[in-house]
């Protein structure tokens, strides 16, 4: 068995495939993941069917070699539901069948460029999943589509391969209908989170069709999700045209109070912040979220709110706060 020092404690299976090495099966009790980009100078492009799921693969026709990767843990026993995080190694070139399945709590992959198949069925189950952190250029070919189309939830997608872009795809859901007698089944599906997941041209995310999803939500009356959507596009405002730009301070000066006050109530003082500095915001939507942060004891986002009607005051409102 090779033994190799890392960040976790991981017993791999790989196998020898052309162009470097696969990982049939990464078994850990880890709750962050990071797999090896390289094995014995080999560079790590497949993840196989089942890798990192509940249910291990059959490899009892594969050759196979196994990996110890240790921080100076105990041999692991394999965990899927302790997973939250996963970084795919840097040269990965495909993601197997589900390959994450039944892992239940996991919330974040980070996943390269290189990867350009992404397997059916690889994020079955996987409902607490909400951010897929993409390291490559916004305007680059990704395996993008093919995840999102693995996953109905909301998903908080960020690119990180030169310039920034960050982008909210809003959830949907699907249904058979059983049109009897007949038994002829019609599909429906519900949210403009499908429309969202169309917005791509030969693999690369068009900005301009994501930008232009923004009617479906307003016209849905998915006004919460909207001012959301509006929020991340503005604050890192990758390709965002003057028109869109527009569209997005029009639909948070309508739908922003509510985001505002929802910020107020976590404690998100940055997000606050960035939504005060738009200068959309009314003065009645800044004393509905001081309300709501004193409700739930955030000060420090109070602070915040209080500085920005101490602004407003000082150009004519008069208006005092107890904490």
């Amino acid at each position: 068995m090779h033994v190799i020092e890392g960040e976790n404690d991981l017993s791999l299976t790989c196998a020898q495939v052309p162009g470097g090495i696969a990982i049939l099966r990464c078994e850990t009790r880890d709750d962050t993941v990071h797999l090896p980009d390289a094995i014995d100078g080999a560079p790590v492009v497949q993840l196989g069917a089942y890798a990192l799921s509940e249910r291990a693969p059959d490899l009892s026709r594969r050759e196979s070699f196994s990996v110890r990767i240790t921080c100076g843990g105990a041999q692991p026993t394999h965990d899927a539901n302790a997973i939250r995080s996963v970084f795919l190694p840097a040269a990965l070139q495909s993601v197997g069948s589900y390959a994450f399945y039944n892992c239940r709590r996991l919330e974040t992959i980070t996943i390269s460029q290189t990867v350009t198949d992404f397997g059916g069925g690889a994020l079955m189950n996987c409902r607490a999943l909400r951010t897929i952190v993409l390291r490559a250029e916004p305007n680059a070919p990704t395996c993008l589509q093919k995840l999102l189309g693995e996953h109905a939830g909301e998903l908080d997608v960020r690119f990180y391969g030169g310039a920034p872009a960050r982008l909210l795809f809003p959830a949907y859901t699907e249904e058979l209908e059983d049109l009897s007698p007949a038994h002829i089944f019609q599909r429906r599906i519900h949210g403009a989170g499908y429309g969202y997941r169309q917005c791509f041209d030969a693999g690369i995310l068009s900005f301009r069709q994501y930008d232009l999803a923004l009617s479906g939500l307003l016209e849905r009356h998915d006004f919460a999700v909207a001012a959301r959507v509006a929020a991340r596009r503005l604050a890192v405002p990758y390709a965002l045209s003057d028109t869109a730009r527009e569209a997005y301070l029009d639909c948070l000066r309508a739908h922003g109070g509510a985001l505002l006050r929802a910020c107020a109530a976590a404690g998100e003082s940055a997000a606050i912040s960035f939504l005060l500095s738009l200068g959309v915001l009314t003065a009645a939507d800044v004393d509905a979220a001081c309300n709501a942060a004193r409700e739930k004891e955030q000060t420090a986002a109070l602070s915040v709110l209080l500085a920005a009607s101490g602004k407003s005051a000082a150009k004519g409102r008069a208006k005092t706060f107890d904490l």
